[in-house]
């Protein structure tokens, strides 16, 4: 019987966005992280690995933290949600 992984929630992303140094941001309950230039190849394994995604539209990582959404075409994440910067490059936020 194959078992199904955990997604990881907030504060476990959060954490993982501290621990690595990146810049995160909370939009209501999405994890989305930003970066200068492209991230190297380790980088972007690690992000993936906990369930990151790439939003081309976006330009961003963005992690759902177990709260899926239709895709908001219409309307901005940013202005519809509260967002908080919650892990800042190099350190916590």
């Amino acid at each position: 019987m194959k078992t199904q992984e955990k997604t990881p929630g907030v504060l476990e992303v959060i954490d993982f966005c501290r621990q690595h140094g990146f810049e995160a941001e909370l939009v209501g309950k999405w994890v989305w992280v930003r970066f200068d230039k492209r991230p190297d190849q380790a980088t972007r394994r690690a992000l993936k690995d906990i369930g990151f995604r790439w939003s081309k539209r976006r330009g961003r990582w963005a992690h759902n933290c177990g709260h899926p959404t239709k895709s908001a075409r219409e309307s901005d994440p940013w202005q519809k949600y509260h967002t908080r910067i919650v892990s800042r490059k190099g350190g916590a936020a």
